[in-house]
This record gives C-alpha cells, sequence and structure tokens, in this order.
C-alpha cells in the first residue's frame, strides 16, 4: 500500500503523503500499502518478507509455466533508481492507448491487456501465503494478531481484531514484472457508517528489500486519514522518494476516473509493465500512468490490513489522527487472484 510521510497535520494536503504512510512493508506507510505502512519504520519499505529477483514465477505458482520463485530474504537497503518526471516516454505497445500530456494514457479495456493465464489461485492456495507474524511487526504500533482462513465459499478471509494496531498480510511467493494483477475483494464497512471503509486496507505490489527502487504500486489503499481510497506509485530512493497518487497527498496528481471504491465486493485489475500501469475498479478505468518512473521490476503481490492505532507515533507519520478505525473486528475478504502475462 502506499505510505504516509512523517509530516505535520499543518503541512499542506500536497505535501502529506509519501512512502510512510500505509501500513504495508514500510514504516507504516501501507505497501507503502500499498499502501507501504507495514514495514519497519526503521527501514521504509514494504513487507521484505520476499525478495523477489526474478520476474517469473514458480512451477507451484504458475501452474507449470513459470519457471523460479523468490526467496525470502530480510529487508535491505537499495536504492539505485532515480527519479523523472511523468509522461517522459510514450506508452508501451499496448492496446491502442495514446498518452495525453499529463503522462497518462486514454482509457482502454483491461481485457485488451491481458495475455496468458500464469497463476489462478484462492482458498488454501493464499492461505499458505500468510505472513502476518512476519510482516506486521516491523512497523511500531502494529500487532500481528490477525487471522486468515476460508470461508464456505472458499474465499479467503483476512480478519484484524478490534484491538488498536491489528494486522493481517498475504503475500505472495511470486513476482511479476509484467502482467494484469486481478482479485475479487470485500472491503469491510465501519461499524455504524456503512458507507465508509474500515481500516487501512490495501491490495499493492512492490518488492519489500528493494524499496523504493523496484518501486511500489498501491492499486487499493483505504487512507487512515479520510478513509478514502488512493491509487499510488512510490518509486525514486531513500532519500528522494518519487510518489504519483490520486490522493492529492503526492508531488503528481494522478487523474481519477469514475467511481472510486466504496465498501462491498469489488474486482480490481492492475496493469502493470515497464513505463505503463493502469488501474481498473469493475471493469472500469480508474487512473493510469505513463513514465520512465514506473519501473517494470518484478514486485510482489499484498494484500493487508490493519486497525490504525491512534497514538502520537501514527499520527505524526499519516499527518493526522484515523478515522475509519473501531473496537470492532473486521474482515477483508478474496475471492481469488489471477494473474496474466501482459499483451
Amino acid at each position: 500500500m502506499g505510505r504516509f510521510h512523517a509530516i505535520s497535520p499543518v503541512v499542506p494536503a500536497v505535501e502529506k503523503r509519501g512512502r510512510a504512510a500505509k501500513v504495508r512493508a514500510r514504516s507504516i506507510t501501507w505497501a507503502c500499502l500499498t499502501l507501504s505502512a507495514l514495514l519497519t519504520g526503521a527501514t521504509a519499505g514494504c513487507s521484505y518478507i520476499v525478495n523477489s529477483t526474478s520476474a517469473a514465477i514458480s512451477p507451484a505458482e504458475s501452474g507449470g509455466n513459470g519457471t523460479s520463485a523468490a526467496a525470502a530474504a530480510p529487508p535491505a537497503p537499495l536504492a539505485v533508481a532515480t527519479a523523472t518526471m511523468p509522461g517522459d516516454q510514450p506508452p508501451p505497445a499496448a492496446p491502442s492507448s495514446a498518452a495525453n500530456s499529463a503522462g497518462t494514457a486514454a482509457a482502454t479495456g483491461v481485457g485488451s491487456y491481458k495475455g496468458s493465464l500464469l497463476l489462478d489461485a484462492s482458498g488454501p492456495r493464499m492461505t499458505s501465503w500468510n505472513k502476518t507474524a512476519s510482516y506486521c511487526p516491523q512497523t511500531t504500533g502494529m500487532v500481528g494478531n490477525g487471522t486468515v482462513g476460508t470461508d464456505s465459499t472458499g474465499a479467503v478471509n483476512l480478519t484484524t481484531s478490534g484491538k488498536a494496531g491489528s494486522c493481517v498480510a498475504l503475500i505472495s511467493p511470486g513476482a511479476y514484472s509484467s502482467g494484469v494483477i486481478e482479485a475479487d475483494i470485500d472491503f469491510p464497512a465501519l461499524p455504524g457508517k456503512p458507507g465508509m471503509m474500515a481500516n487501512w486496507a490495501g491490495f499493492w505490489l512492490t518488492n519489500g528489500p528493494a524499496w523504493p527502487a523496484d518501486g511500489e504500486l498501491d492499486g487499493v489503499e483505504v487512507e487512515p486519514v479520510n478513509a478514502a481510497n488512493a491509487v499510488t506509485w512510490h518509486s525514486g530512493t531513500r532519500s528522494a522518494e518519487f510518489s504519483a497518487s490520486t490522493s492529492g497527498f503526492a508531488p503528481v496528481q494522478l487523474p481519477a476516473r469514475g467511481d472510486n471504491l466504496s465498501p462491498g465486493w469489488h474486482v480490481v485489475d492492475i496493469v502493470y509493465t515497464k513505463g505503463f500501469f493502469a488501474v481498473y475498479y469493475d471493469g472500469q478505468q480508474y487512473t493510469s500512468y505513463t513514465s520512465g518512473n514506473v519501473t517494470g521490476s518484478p514486485l510482489n503481490v499484498y494484500f493487508t490490513m490493519a486497525n490504525t492505532p491512534n497514538t502520537s507515533a501514527i499520527v505524526k507519520l499519516i499527518g493526522s489522527p484515523p478515522i475509519n478505525s473501531s473496537s470492532s473486528s473486521a474482515t477483508m475478504s478474496v475471492r481469488y487472484l489471477k494473474i496474466w502475462s501482459y499483451r
């Protein structure tokens, strides 16, 4: 998930959000949540649970089509990429999408990007990706007491308790450098507020050990400061991180087309390749970005959720008190994760 930088609430909104903003695999910046916040505060990056060095996936994860899987490794500082401004290169050769002056591409149906099916995962297969115990404690204030299980329909349930800081995480063993990543996800509502998405929830991509150089793409990140979902790209170096987002908290503003997410079931597609990404909600393109900042490096898939604690450390990190967590448990469900090659 994307992350929020440690900033003061008085800083203008456009300055507020950065890598520290996600409860993903970094310093409370969800995957950079996504969403990138569930990583350690000391190591800015996402969950460093999987060190991905290959764009291919293992036969077990690809049904025999992959070649190798990334091995787990502890986070390690790595920042070699430099940030360039958006719109510095044309979109990759893909379905008749034309770049506009803002460095985004005209909307194209997500099906046009799908090549061969590489992964179709659900149920027990996905529960085996549970990295709650190792991922969550990396962020100060987060507690790895969330649970992962399946229901009668075969959906995977990620559940947080009502305890402040309760956290849960799934991380794919395979990493993907180019493809279409699709998940059918049920996002919980905050009790008593059926229209508000609960908790710091995210569906995102990153390579923790090589963050931010390899990049982080938050397809979904429910921001604790306003309960609104945002799509964010992070790259650059640890000392000079680059961010582009629909949130309004990043230096580069991405366009938001159509309806944003709300509580309930949604099919989310992340189209990702070198120089380009697009995010679709329920078949409609929500945003896209064409830029040399988009690395195309192999990234793991993260599903994360945390009950954001209202502590001084967290408020300093995200900029203001969280508004969408409560003392009630919450469950984010995933029916499936499918990945296609990029066509």
